[in-house]
């Protein structure tokens, strides 16, 4: 059996590995793999969304399984790989606690309006950067109650904050002040003090916040998007940003930035000083690694045995997610 990745497993993984008959090759990127053949005859291969694509997977005669480091699959050829039944994992598990201490900062960095206080800090000017807000007392709704999504709010509510979430049944969660189905979205919009968005991009989540929502949006409401710039109308976003129609956003992902890979330098949302942007990151974390990779070998000792349907993480096709 043979194993490809562009995830840095370390010397002591690779060895177990190797002591269960495998062969493993890592790479140190994504072009390093898609320059190098080995990949045609693995049976896993580990690799970037951007990556395993259908030109890509159809050089690849003995692919069983495919995992990604991530969370986002929308971009993977998911009927194809049905149609070749190979199996998807994603890195569901091993974010939400580096997303939802990243939402939690995003949160009380917006709170404390300290984009202010870095700008007067970087120009060396001792100044008054208020208003500022305390997070007791407000109310966090969470649109979609998944991994991130529960541990987002697990840490609200040690701050004092009312949560209330969206999922697709609306049913109770014990995490959760109340739960809402998603047909009742606006609710939640109307009452939240910050509008934080963990779901997934699909066909129906696209522009989930249009103009109808922002409408209903207090004056100072917050939003918090880590999931996918598309979920939002940023044309709309940005009116109400540059406009203060709404009091401000946390941003780790924009429209541009999901197409490019990056935010261009011209885009109008470096301007605003009611924003904080981050680069894709709110993932990232010292446990990542250990969390990521003890899923992973644990799929492949069942993997091994023949037990695929106790894999955990399987992406269901068709859902989008």
């Amino acid at each position: 059996m043979k194993i490809v990745s562009t995830y840095p497993f370390d010397s002591g993984q690779v060895t177990e590995m190797n002591s269960k008959g495998i062969e493993v090759t890592l790479f140190k990127g994504e072009q390093e793999l898609i320059d190098s053949d080995a990949y045609t005859d693995a049976d896993i291969i580990i690799a970037n969304h951007r990556t395993l694509q259908q030109d890509f997977l159809e050089k690849c005669d003995r692919v069983k399984w495919v995992q990604v480091a991530h969370i986002g699959i929308e971009r993977l050829p998911m009927d194809y790989l049905k149609e070749r039944g190979v199996i998807v994992i994603n890195a569901r598990g091993s974010m939400g606690l580096p997303i939802a201490e990243d939402i939690m900062t995003k949160m009380l960095m917006l709170a404390r309006n300290s984009v202010k206080g870095i700008k007067n800090q970087l120009e060396h000017t001792w100044g008054r950067i208020g208003p500022f807000m305390n997070l007791s007392g407000k109310t966090a709704g969470i649109i979609g109650a998944g991994d991130v999504g529960t541990e987002t709010a697990i840490r609200a509510r040690a701050f004092g904050v009312k949560v209330i979430g969206v999922n697709t049944t609306g049913n109770p969660l014990p995490e959760f002040d109340r739960m809402y189905k998603q047909a009742q979205l606006n609710e939640v919009i109307a009452q939240s003090d910050f509008i934080i968005l963990t779901l997934p991009l699909t066909e129906a989540s696209l522009n989930l916040l249009d103009e109808e929502q922002f409408r209903l949006m207090k004056p100072s409401a917050f939003i918090i998007n880590i999931s996918r710039g598309a979920l939002i109308n940023e044309e709309i976003l940005l009116d109400y940003l540059k406009n203060n129609k709404i009091a401000g956003a946390g941003l780790d992902v924009f429209v541009e930035e999901f197409k490019l890979g990056k935010l261009p330098a011209e885009s109008p949302f470096w301007e605003l000083d009611n924003v904080i942007i981050t680069p894709h990151c709110a993932g990232g974390g010292d446990q990542f690694h250990d969390r990521f990779s003890q899923g992973f070998m644990h799929n492949l000792d069942l993997f091994l045995a023949g037990r695929t349907d106790e894999m955990i993480n399987i992406r269901q096709f068709g859902k989008g997610y």
